[in-house]
């Protein structure tokens, strides 16, 4: 056996004695007492195993355990909100400045109107065409009737304009409301919200006024300007008769729709020359204009044709028959109602700017939490300062424990020895 062999066998035999014999709970003086000592060594074994375990859970605990940590960023630009949201979505808050805005500020909606109402027959240059007529037609008469229904047409392009006029006033001026900034998925679904909330609002408001008045006027038999739902009539003893009139066997006391079409007709036969596609003559010029559509006006030829019928009065004038090529969501035998219940809007396009939203929103920071485990240094000096207070209380408690269990064992088994 070399010296190094020698060396670490004694040395092993040393620990082994030292951890024999070690005693952290000596006794003042120390004791002699066999008994006495082994009931320290016991303590200071079990001390040093629950020390161990002690501090070995601990250990583990804070090592494992996950933590919540908060962070802050001050006035994040919406490119680092977008990041910070795109990663922490779930906790990311960012409260705004300003919790009130105005539609105004970032949204904007226009929309297309059917191109009739920027055509050659809402203008006046028309009405006057139409009425410079010199014969002595039929009351049923395009050419007596006509200027009426298209000056009614232009007065719902114009409506319509100052309603949509009105109600965005209304609607720009109403306030967003966000105590925290809205994410753009969120944002841009409740801006469509809004929009069609508001496109329905205006839409059934229109139509319940033209519905209101329209229902005013028949229900009050009220009288048309042009006699075209009832006439007087003065009979031989000069009273003056109120006769009802009708329309293909409907009377107009009965019903304020009643139509009949719309045609050309000889001034001295009063035979039919050209019946107006889709056009007709009733009870009320509206009447007749909500049931009738814009076919002819689609097609230069019927409108030239319509023409040669007032040429002997005054001399033509050119007018564009509307545009079949340009895209509608109506067709050209749509009625003049379809249009209206739509507003006559072809296409609504609205802009919702985020961006604007956002700066008008000013959020001062945004803060997000996120899961880790504790540091090394935590780690460390909490164990360390925990297992201070372990140390003591178990050096309170070890020894008096040990000491109480040894001296029951100790009764137990004095009997047994006696009897033998």
């Amino acid at each position: 056996m070399n010296n190094n062999q020698r060396s670490i066998r004694i040395l092993r035999q040393k620990s082994k004695i030292y951890l024999k014999n070690l005693n952290v709970f000596p006794s003042a003086p120390p004791s002699t007492n066999e008994q006495e000592l082994r009931t320290q060594r016991i303590s200071t074994r079990l001390y040093i195993l629950l020390l161990i375990l002690s501090t070995t859970i601990l250990l583990l605990y804070t090592s494992l355990v996950n933590i919540t940590n908060t962070i802050s960023i001050q006035t994040p630009t919406l490119a680092k909100y977008s990041q910070l949201y795109s990663t922490y979505s779930d906790t990311l808050t960012c409260p705004c400045k300003k919790i009130s805005i105005n539609y105004k500020e970032f949204l904007h909606v226009h929309y297309t109107i059917h191109q009739v109402c920027k055509s050659d027959f809402v203008t006046s240059k028309w009405f006057v065409y139409l009425t410079e007529y010199d014969g002595t037609p039929d009351l049923g008469d395009f050419r007596i009737t006509s200027s009426y229904a298209f000056q009614a047409l232009a007065m719902f392009c114009d409506l319509i304009n100052k309603t949509l006029s009105d109600s965005f006033i209304r609607f720009y001026s109403t306030e967003y409301i966000s105590r925290l900034i809205t994410p753009v998925e969120l944002f841009e679904s409740q801006v469509e919200s809004f929009i069609d909330q508001f496109r329905s609002s205006t839409t059934n408001s229109f139509l319940l006024s033209l519905s209101m008045n329209r229902e005013t006027t028949q229900n009050n038999a009220l009288f048309s300007g042009r006699l075209t739902n009832y006439r007087l009539h003065q009979s031989d003893d000069g009273s003056i008769i109120v006769q009802r009139k009708g329309y293909s066997g409907c009377y107009c006391d009965y019903s304020s729709t009643c139509i009949y079409p719309c045609a050309i007709y000889d001034d001295i036969n009063n035979v039919a020359l050209f019946i107006v596609p889709g056009f007709y003559t009733g009870c009320y010029v509206i009447e007749a204009l909500l049931q009738s559509n814009l076919e002819c006006f689609y097609n230069q030829t019927c409108i030239n044709r319509l023409q040669n019928y007032f040429s002997s009065s005054n001399s033509s004038i050119d007018v564009t028959a509307l545009d079949t090529s340009l895209s509608s969501q109506y067709f050209p035998n749509s009625t003049i109602k379809q249009l209206l219940d739509n507003l006559m809007i072809e296409e609504w396009n609205e802009t919702c700017m985020y961006d604007r939203y956002y700066n008008a929103c000013q959020p001062t920071q945004c803060a997000y939490t996120i899961q880790t485990k504790n540091a090394v240094i935590y780690i460390i000096t909490t164990v360390i300062g925990v297992v201070g207070g372990v140390v003591t209380i178990l050096k309170l408690i070890v020894p008096p424990v040990v000491k109480f269990v040894r001296k029951k064992r100790q009764q137990r088994r004095q009997p047994t020895t006696g009897k033998i």
